[in-house]
């Protein structure tokens, strides 16, 4: 029998997010190039500037960051992978960020390749000591007084308006190589050449509400959506956690992550400090909610429009291939610059002592597919879950979805309103230690037929004036992301 193990989501290869069903359509191409260096404003770089987080690093970290300039000088070749591999030589007239999308298609399916060993098992080959990072040179380190080291490099930050008064400021980390994970007797896996990750700032009216940590494919394997009164923060600034060798994001010290392989994230305070306030490169993500055009960037921003691979293909042919389906050497991870019109991991909501209520909008596109439709109504389905077991008095929400659950749910009504804002009240979720996980839409016709059903949106609860987020019968939700999915 043949196990195949989605492992890659957690080996350190922050790829590029899966198409969330909540995000609307835009033009990846629009007509006339936008410019997302000269059109940035000061507005956009002072709110960049003043959420800036601190980024804590292992103190057994090995591999440190870097800027894009660093690696792009180390790249040897391009691998150009369809059908089947074509070998590009380097052309450092290209590999530069002012050049980096003239490969053909903008560099779609090309892998950015260095020709040096790169397995660090059982230890990195001399040649390839670039990887750990300038911060390994010691023409580069910089201490202050408490000893610690201080990390100087850029971190790339897009500023996405979602309309509403909502922008999201997503902060993108680079680092020349990702050090894998030990998965049982396969030894350690999952290394590869450069590494993104990211940690997310929502913003409403120019004030922080929460922020998204995330490590690899994010989804169950990151610690999601955190309120901001709940951020650990420095004059105002989040600080975050990054894991040692896979630099996924958390908020706080300690050991994250444990799946089927007892694969752990490991994080904690006694490594470099990377102060990222005066090292934002500030980007614009697309032109608006509105026009939904992605912006072309431009002088020394080229670089963000280069859709390939930023390292080496990984390997195919390991003994153990067959069993779980990655090697020692993976995949490169695409660059940042890709879909960021997606609501937070979790949409947070007040508990509520009496029923439910929702508030919601329709994308654009939802909208129009069902006036042509005809739709008249939206059922509005609250996801509760309970205990299979009696469990403990634990009302601690994380603690509680980490068990076996029944799930049910429970449903209202209301009418089809098009763009507008919709409402619909719901009754509590029944059951002792009953509580609302998420909740979906679903488009319906007069006749009550509903014809499109949305994913699922995951709710956090939380009792106002208190720590954390606790399980909740109803809860008072008020969601400014637009739905849209595929129908």
């Amino acid at each position: 029998m043949r196990l195949l193990v989605a492992t890659s989501l957690v080996l350190g290869a922050s790829a590029a997010p899966l198409l969330s069903p909540h995000q609307a359509a835009f033009s990846s191409h629009p007509p006339g190039e936008l410019d997302g260096y000269d059109g940035r404003d000061d507005h956009m770089t002072e709110l960049l500037e003043r959420y800036a987080p601190i980024i804590k690093l292992s103190g057994i970290e090995e591999y440190f960051p870097s800027s894009i300039e660093y690696m792009l000088s180390h790249y040897s070749f391009s691998l150009l992978f369809e059908n089947e591999p074509r070998l590009r030589r380097k052309n450092h007239t290209i590999l530069t960020p002012t050049h980096l999308d003239r490969f053909p298609r903008d560099g779609s399916g090309i892998f950015l390749s260095i020709s040096e060993p790169h397995n660090p098992q059982p230890f990195l080959d001399d040649r390839s000591e670039y990887l750990y990072g300038p911060s390994r040179q010691e023409s580069f380190r910089k201490r202050d007084e408490d000893g610690r080291e201080r990390i100087s490099e850029p971190v790339y930050a897009f500023w996405v308006d979602q309309k509403r008064g909502v922008v999201d400021l997503w902060y993108w980390t680079f680092y020349p190589f990702n050090y894998g994970k030990p998965v049982g007797p396969f030894g350690i896996l999952g290394h590869h050449v450069a590494d993104w990750e990211r940690f997310t700032v929502r913003t409403i009216n120019g004030t922080a509400v929460s922020a998204d940590y995330n490590s690899h494919r994010g989804g169950r394997f990151s610690a999601g959506t955190v309120r901001w009164e709940d951020v650990t923060q420095v004059e105002g600034r989040p600080v975050a956690y990054a894991a040692a060798g896979s630099h996924g994001i958390w908020p706080g010290p300690g050991e994250h992550l444990k799946n089927l392989f007892k694969l752990v994230d490991s994080t904690d305070d006694e490594g470099a400090i990377w102060d990222t306030k005066g090292h934002v490169v500030p980007l614009r993500w697309w032109s608006g909610p509105e026009t939904k055009e992605k912006i072309i960037h431009k002088h020394q921003l080229h670089w963000l429009n280069f859709r390939g691979y930023w390292g080496n293909k990984g390997e195919r042919d390991c003994w153990w291939h067959n069993l779980i389906d990655i090697c020692q050497l993976v995949d490169a991870p695409p660059g940042p610059n890709r879909r960021f019109n997606e609501p937070p991991a979790c949409i947070i909501a007040p508990l509520s002592t009496e029923s439910s209520s929702y508030f919601f909008y329709l994308s654009s596109t939802a909208a129009h597919w069902a006036e042509l439709r005809d739709v008249a109504t939206i059922k509005v389905d609250q996801i509760c879950v309970r205990p299979t077991n009696n469990g403990d008095d634990d009302d601690d929400l994380d603690r509680f979805l980490n068990q076996d659950m029944d799930i049910r749910a429970v449903s209202g009504t209301t009418s089809f309103l098009g763009l507008e804002q919709h409402f619909v009240t719901i009754q509590p979720c029944q059951g002792t230690r009953s509580a609302v996980k998420a909740y979906r839409l679903s488009l319906c016709l007069q006749n009550g037929k509903c014809i499109s059903t949305s994913p699922e949106r995951k709710v956090c609860s939380y009792e106002p004036g208190k720590a954390g987020y606790k399980i909740a019968s109803a809860v008072s939700v008020d969601d400014v992301d637009d739905w849209g999915w595929s129908m």
